[in-house]
């Protein structure tokens, strides 16, 4: 069985730092990514599971970049979206986007956990 790669999109380096390692000790592979458009490279060159999402980034921020990925047809990875600016429930135009969760910052890790797992089917979480 592979272990699920995590990509972390988020400008904040301390944030994306610590999500990581709770992640990795969680059993996760797992990337960063500063911004959108760096996301989008990262994404093209395959094997990501699941994205970990923030919306306020400079270059690409994360609406532009669910649209991007949206707009490229492929198969994509569910995204789970946790912000400052963000609501905790799914919108239907972010559902369409593939968000499968949403958060507002700061995110409890064992949210994240529970919702990366259900995300991924691993296990009985609840996705809003």
């Amino acid at each position: 069985m592979t272990v699920p790669h995590i990509l972390i999109v988020d400008d904040d380096e301390i944030l994306a730092s610590l999500l990581q390692i709770t992640l990795e000790v969680e059993g996760y592979e797992v990337s960063t990514a500063p911004d959108g458009e760096a996301a989008l490279a990262r994404l093209a060159e395959g094997g990501i599971d699941l994205v970990v999402l923030d919306l306020v980034m400079p270059k690409m921020d994360g609406v532009r970049f669910l649209r991007v990925l949206n707009e490229q047809g492929e198969a994509r990875p569910p995204v789970i979206v946790i912000s400052s600016t963000a609501g905790n429930t799914v919108s239907d135009e972010f559902r369409a986007l593939g968000v499968v969760a949403i958060a507002r910052k700061p995110v409890e890790p064992s949210w994240l956990v529970q919702n990366i797992a259900g995300a991924l089917g691993r296990g009985a979480a609840n996705a809003e």
